[in-house]
C-alpha cells in the first residue's frame, strides 16, 4: 500500500536576535492516505471497489480518471473527512479486449499530490468455434484444405472449408462409425452398422448407400472406386470390398489370410495398398493388403513378432516412405517385402513408455510431426492438453503447445476451467495452421465439442 504524507507546519518568523519560545509553537497536523498499488481484475470478475482512506487529521479533497475507456468509474472526486474513507466502483468492459492481460492506469489528485494506480485485467476470448454435433471420426484433404468429419448426433457428414470458415453438413441415413476420404478429396465413404454410405463432397451429395455385412469399425476409400470395410466384430473375419461402382452383388471378401476384428486401416499415399494394425491381440502387429486388382489381397505381415510396440493404430509420412504407430514405433515401407516394414527408430515422449499416441499428423512443409499423447497413470488413460511437436528426420522433440480450456459457468459467481481433451489434430497444405477437434469432458456442456486452430509460424 501506498501511504503519504502530507506535512503542513507553520513556520515562525524569526526577527532580529530573538527566539521562539514553546508557547509560540504550533502543533504539527499531519494528512495520512492509503491507496492500494494495483488493482487486478481476474478472469472471473469485471467489477472492483477502490477504498481510499483517510488516516489523518487533515480533510481530503481528491479527483480521479482512467487512462483507458474501458475502465470506467462510479465517481470522479470527492471529500473524505478525518479518519475515513470512500468507495468508488471501477468497473472493466472486457468486450473488445484481447486475450492475456491488458494495462491501464487511474491518476488521481489528492490534495493536490499526483498519484497513480496501477489496473491489470486478465481476459478471456474463447478461440474455439463449438460445434452443433459430436464428433465420431475425422479426416483431412490437404488437396482441397477440408476437415471432414462424421457426427452421431446428428447423423451427417460435416464440412469444414478451413479457407473460408464455413461447415456444410450432410444428413446421413445410418448413424456413422467412421470415414475415408478418397486421395483427390472430392468423394468419402462412411461406414455404419450394416451400410456404407459413398458421398460426393463437390456437390453435397450422398451418391449411395450399400448394405455391407458387417459393423463397419474403419473404412478405407480407394481411388479405384472401392471402399474396404474392416468388422468391429467377427474374432477371425475378413475385410469387405466394396465395387462402387456396381449396384448390386458388389461386395467381395478379401484374399488370403485372414484379419482379427478392430483392424484400424490407412491408404498408402501410392494408392497401391492398405496398411492395417491389428487390435485386441498380444502381440499387436501391423499388415498389408494390395488392391491393385480392386478386391483385398492379404499380403504379408511384419517381420516382427513382439519386438516392436505397435499398440492398434497407425500414420504415414507425407511421401508415404514411413509408418508411425500408436505404440509410438516408426517402420519404412516399400515394395519389395524384405525392406517393407522395417523399424526405423521410436518417438521418445516425456510420457511412460506404454502411453500411446492418439492421434499424429506430418507436416513436410514445416518438417513436422504433431502428436497427440495419452498419459496412463495408475491405469487410467487420459488425454493430454497438448499438441507435441517433433521433428520428421531425427524424431527430436521440438516443444509442445497448450490448448485452449474450455470456461465453464457454472453460476453468476462460479466459473471452472476445464482441460480440453484433443482427438484429431491436422495441418493445412501450407503447414501455417493446425485445426484441433477437442471435447470438454466432464464439464457438463450441451455442446462439448469444438475445434480450435492453432497458427504455427
Amino acid at each position: 500500500m501506498k501511504k503519504i504524507i502530507l506535512a503542513l507546519i507553520t513556520l515562525l518568523t524569526i526577527t532580529g536576535c530573538s527566539s521562539p519560545t514553546n508557547d509560540s509553537n504550533e502543533q504539527t497536523k499531519e494528512t495520512n492516505y492509503s491507496i492500494p498499488d494495483t488493482l487486478n481484475f481476474t478472469i472471473f470478475n469485471n467489477k472492483l471497489v477502490l477504498n481510499i482512506e483517510n488516516q489523518g487529521e487533515t480533510p481530503l479533497n481528491y479527483t480521479i480518471t482512467s487512462s483507458k475507456n474501458y475502465v470506467e468509474l462510479s465517481k470522479k472526486e470527492g471529500a473524505i473527512t478525518s479518519l475515513n474513507h470512500d468507495e468508488i466502483g471501477v468497473t472493466a468492459d472486457k468486450q473488445n479486449l484481447p486475450n492475456g492481460k491488458s494495462y491501464s492506469k487511474l491518476y488521481l489528485n489528492i490534495n493536490n499530490k499526483k498519484d497513480s494506480i496501477v489496473v491489470s485485467i486478465t481476459n478471456f476470448v474463447e478461440q474455439k468455434v463449438t460445434l452443433n454435433s459430436d464428433v465420431v471420426d475425422a479426416e483431412f484433404s490437404k488437396i482441397t484444405n477440408q476437415l471432414i468429419y462424421v457426427s452421431a448426433s446428428p447423423a451427417a457428414v460435416n464440412i469444414l472449408s478451413t479457407n473460408t470458415g464455413l461447415t456444410e453438413s450432410i444428413p446421413l441415413l445410418y448413424t456413422p462409425t467412421c470415414i475415408s476420404l478418397s486421395p483427390d478429396g472430392k468423394t468419402a465413404v462412411a461406414g455404419h452398422d450394416g451400410h456404407i454410405s459413398y458421398i460426393n463432397l463437390t456437390n453435397k451429395t450422398i451418391t449411395k448407400t450399400y448394405p455391407v455385412s458387417c459393423y463397419a469399425n474403419d473404412i478405407v476409400l480407394g481411388n479405384n472406386k472401392w471402399a474396404y470395410v474392416f468388422p468391429a466384430k467377427g474374432a477371425w473375419t475378413v475385410i469387405r470390398s466394396i465395387n462402387l461402382s456396381l449396384t448390386n452383388d458388389n461386395e467381395y471378401e478379401h484374399i488370403g489370410e485372414k484379419i482379427y476384428e478392430g483392424n484400424k486401416a490407412r491408404l498408402h499415399p501410392s494408392g497401391k495398398y492398405i496398411y492395417g494394425a491389428e487390435n485386441g491381440l498380444s502381440p499387436m502387429d501391423i499388415e498389408k493388403y494390395d488392391i491393385q486388382n480392386g478386391n483385398a489381397e492379404y499380403s504379408y505381415d511384419s517381420p516382427y513378432h513382439g519386438d516392436y510396440i505397435m499398440n492398434g493404430n497407425l500414420w504415414f509420412s507425407e511421401d508415404g516412405n514411413r509408418i508411425f504407430t500408436r505404440g509410438k514405433t516408426v517402420f519404412k515401407t516399400s515394395e519389395l517385402r524384405s525392406q517393407d516394414m522395417i523399424y526405423n527408430g521410436t518417438i521418445n515422449t516425456e510420457t511412460n513408455e506404454y502411453s500411446p499416441i492418439e492421434w499424429l499428423d506430418h507436416s513436410s512443409v514445416k518438417n513436422n510431426l504433431y502428436l497427440l499423447l495419452v498419459a496412463d497413470n495408475n491405469w487410467i488413460q487420459k488425454k493430454l492438453p497438448y499438441i507435441y511437436v517433433y521433428n520428421d528426420s531425427n524424431l527430436s522433440f521440438k516443444n509442445k503447445i497448450p490448448l485452449e480450456q474450455f470456461l465453464v459457468s457454472k453460476s453468476e459467481s462460479n466459473k471452472v476451467f476445464y482441460d480440453a481433451e484433443p482427438f484429431f489434430v491436422f495441418s493445412n497444405s501450407a503447414g501455417n495452421n493446425l485445426f484441433v477437434i477437442v471435447k470438454a469432458t466432464g464439464a457438463g456442456l450441451a455442446k462439448e465439442w469444438a475445434i480450435e486452430k492453432i497458427s504455427i509460424e
